[in-house]
């Protein structure tokens, strides 16, 4: 049986696996055609959604490992953007935050899927960053730099700019909670932030009651969770002890 199955998956092309797909309501940014999801893309099907006449508009389901949900990727065609999105994992497997959009390339004659970091982008640029109308949140756990607002995430002044020698930054939203200038003013005072109550697990797409607290040992903001409360000893055990004491 598990042969079989594996026999016919192979006789499949990647883009025309069977299963389960969503058609999407949101029509072709390009074209007008019908887009329907397939097992690694959502794809433009032509105007009567059966692949004949199609402008060959396509978008990966899983932007750097981060999964859209069908109405996400709806509003992303209708709007050409949405954002700002937690989730997204670097290379190196670092958590981040960004904006995407759909931007025309005149090569190729259709749209193509971005992030956009908006100010951070100029991260690598060689421009220096002006921070002067703002107040520092506290300084860096890193190098004791300022850490301010700027884009998506909290970062040390020396993280961004011409001159970066520090990279210590955190999301202003992780895991679809917001994180407050207050919160993150309190992390970098005592290392810890207040419990936050509204995280999302990637996985299982269940609310979970966190702190966030700076780790010295990897050097990054990690999860801290409350500790658990001993379970009390069941009372028919509770009972039977009492029992066997008595006689």
């Amino acid at each position: 049986m598990a042969e079989r199955i594996v026999r016919k998956a192979k006789e499949y092309d990647r883009d025309t696996i069977p299963g389960d797909y969503a058609t999407l309501k949101t029509p072709c940014p390009n074209c007008g055609g019908i887009v329907k999801e397939n097992y690694r893309r959502y794809t433009c099907q032509g105007p009567k959604g059966d692949g004949e006449g199609s402008c060959e508009f396509s978008i990966t389901k899983i932007p750097a490992g981060r999964a859209f949900e069908t109405a996400e990727v709806e509003q992303f065609l209708r709007d050409k953007k949405i954002g700002p999105l937690d989730g997204f994992r670097s290379k190196a497997g670092w958590p981040f935050t960004a904006e995407l959009k759909l931007a025309y390339d005149d090569e190729i004659k259709n749209w193509k899927l971005e992030f956009d970091f908006g100010e951070e982008a100029k991260e690598g640029d060689g421009e220096p960053v002006d921070f002067s109308d703002q107040e520092s949140l506290g300084p860096c756990p890193k190098d004791a730099g300022r850490v301010f607002e700027y884009g998506t995430s909290y970062v040390c002044e020396h993280a961004v700019g011409a001159h970066v020698t520090c990279d210590f930054k955190s999301g202003k939203i992780i895991l679809q909670q917001p994180v407050s200038r207050e919160n993150m003013a309190k992390l970098l005072a005592t290392g810890k932030t207040d419990l936050m109550e509204n995280f999302v697990s990637n996985k299982t797409r269940r609310k979970f009651k966190a702190f966030l607290a700076y780790d010295k040992k990897e050097g990054k903001v990690n999860f801290e969770f409350e500790p658990r409360a001993a379970k009390a000893p069941a009372a028919k055990k509770t009972a039977a002890r009492k029992k066997a004491t008595e006689e």
